[in-house]
């Protein structure tokens, strides 16, 4: 009589070498992409604070064609196109446009920076300390009808800045 060999167990999963390297793996991936992604987010909310300084850029010229006057506040602008925060219409303190509102999201507050008579400059800045250099600053000049937005980049690890725009010269 003959006699077979015992049988091989078959294997049903994966070794611990193998386990760790798929682990390894995955966590190199991981620190490649999710500072890419945490970028691309802020970059996000950084394009929608844009979106948001450049309705203000036409609401103010808005304004100044349809009443012949400057807006002096949040409520002035409210006149022409409804500034959302958080809790509603913008109206700020005392409601000076120097006032500083918050962005609905809470991401961005926004405030005039430059109180000249025909001039006016926006800079929302982000709530989230860590992202400083994603500010967002824009103006626009009623005597010539310049306008100007810019972002700040990571690229530059420095926020954006007055000197950045150019409609700076406007005349009074």
């Amino acid at each position: 009589m003959m006699r077979l060999p015992p049988r091989k167990q078959e294997a049903n999963g994966f070794t611990l070498v193998e386990a760790m390297i798929t682990v390894v793996i995955v966590g190199i991936l991981s620190s490649i992409a999710l500072p890419n992604y945490f970028n691309q987010v802020q970059r996000t909310k950084q394009n929608e604070a844009a979106s948001t300084l450049a309705q203000f850029q036409t609401t103010v010229a808005s304004y100044f064609d349809e009443f012949n006057l400057t807006p002096a506040s949040w409520a002035d602008l409210n006149n022409v196109a409804v500034i959302m925060t958080n809790s509603g219409p913008a109206s700020a303190g005392n409601g000076s446009l120097t006032t500083q509102i918050t962005l609905p999201g809470d991401q961005y507050s926004v405030s005039r920076t430059n109180v000249a008579d025909n001039y006016y400059e926006f800079t929302a800045t982000s709530t989230n300390n860590n992202a400083s250099e994603y500010n967002v600053i824009a103006c626009v000049c009623l005597s010539t009808g310049a306008s100007d937005l810019k972002k700040g980049t990571v690229d530059s690890e420095d926020p954006v800045t007055t000197a950045n725009l150019v409609c700076g010269n406007c005349p009074a």
